[in-house]
């Protein structure tokens, strides 16, 4: 569907960008330093509240340019921002956000998908967000209360592994505790190799790799809080700024400087 003339106009703020912290998801809206070479840690929803932006991956010959995108977990991929100022929503872990939006996705190429025929009602979404610089709890009831609409989108139902779900619980719960594969195999009673297994398939990455993308989540959390970048990174379980600053780099595509400093003045806000 083409983007529409009537599209909201995004206002001007002191604050340049939000960068919003939910267990459930996380949420960027502003702008980016440059190209985005990533490869993702949840699925992904980004879309443009200005003009389009591109994205490649290295099996398509040329950059395909939109308005919305919606990225599966783990997916390698190039998005050129173009100096639009875009929302990228990091989707729930568990797969219901994605298992919701894919159906309005208009095209695809391979697992993506792009042009989502209601990205005019997510573009208002996001730049209601952007304007009104919302609390934690109202942002995220807003957000919710878009995303849940979809729901009924996608007759086929999605199953939820039960016991994935308390893994996820459980990474949470105890990311600097450093809990072998082992003991989480343990806690609900799978061998390694079976979790391992299961977890792949609902969440479409390894624990390993969602094990980090959660303590990116702690690391900012903690230096919204007021931490500097090292001592954040550190609290968050990372061995050093050096593994932080690598990991936050290839998951997310640019320096965590960018994003969690106040050069580009970033409102952090924590559940």
């Amino acid at each position: 569907m083409p983007h529409s003339n009537d599209a909201p106009v995004v206002k001007t703020s002191a604050t340049t960008s939000h960068l919003y912290l939910w267990k459930k998801r996380t949420l960027y809206i502003g702008r980016f330093e440059g190209p985005l070479d990533v490869s993702q840690g949840a699925s992904t929803l980004s879309v443009s509240l200005t003009e389009p932006f591109s994205f490649q991956t290295t099996e398509m010959s040329e950059p395909m340019l939109c308005h919305s995108v919606l990225l599966p977990p783990g997916q390698t991929v190039c998005v050129d921002p173009k100096n639009a100022i875009v929302a990228n929503c990091n989707l729930d872990a568990l797969g219901r956000d994605h298992h919701a939006l894919i159906p309005y996705a208009s095209q695809k190429i391979g697992d993506i998908g792009f042009n989502l025929s209601n990205e005019d009602t997510l573009i208002d979404c996001f730049s209601i967000m952007f304007d009104a610089q919302m609390n934690s709890e109202d942002a995220f009831l807003h957000l919710e209360s878009y995303l849940q609409t979809k729901e009924q989108a996608n007759t086929k139902t999605l199953h939820i592994d039960p016991r994935i779900e308390n893994i996820i619980d459980y990474i949470q719960d105890t990311v600097n505790d450093h809990i072998t594969g082992e003991e989480l195999a343990e806690s609900v009673n799978l061998s390694i190799p079976r979790l391992a297994q299961l977890f792949k398939q609902q969440t479409g990455i390894p624990i390993r790799r969602y094990r980090l993308w959660h303590r990116l989540y702690l690391t900012a959390q903690h230096v919204g809080k007021g931490k500097n970048l090292t001592d954040a990174a550190i609290a968050a379980g990372f061995t050093d700024s050096s593994h932080f600053a690598h990991t936050f780099r290839s998951m997310l595509g640019m320096t965590p400087s960018y994003i969690l400093s106040q050069v580009n003045k970033t409102r952090i806000v924590i559940q």
